[in-house]
């Protein structure tokens, strides 16, 4: 038996909420740092992520797991369509996690 899904529970609204979930979770903890470390978010994006060799494979973990959170609240809602995109963008990321880890503290 099948059952209607939603509007929104599409492939592609995965693979975009995907991107931008990366991006608000970068974005979230540059904020998250600044407060933390008594500096602003300017500091954190000029100096950590543009400077920085060591925190690159970190930032983007961190960017990632926001995407976590968004696959869950899909799989809760029953958007698998949305979860699957989702997880690809995860997926995609991971190697590039990896591949900075495996370079810490060397250049691109």
């Amino acid at each position: 038996m099948k059952t209607e899904r939603h509007a929104a529970d599409r492939f592609w609204v995965g693979l975009l909420a995907g991107v931008l979930g990366t991006l608000c979770g970068g974005v979230l903890l540059g904020f998250w740092w600044g407060w933390a470390n008594g500096s602003s978010f300017s500091y954190f994006y000029n100096e950590v992520v543009l400077s920085s060799l060591l925190y690159r494979d970190s930032i983007l973990t961190a960017s990632t797991l926001f995407n976590v959170v968004l696959f869950w609240g899909a799989n809760r809602l029953g958007w698998e369509r949305v979860a699957q995109g989702l997880l690809a963008v995860i997926l995609i990321t991971v190697p590039f996690i990896v591949y900075l880890q495996a370079t810490a503290g060397t250049s691109w």
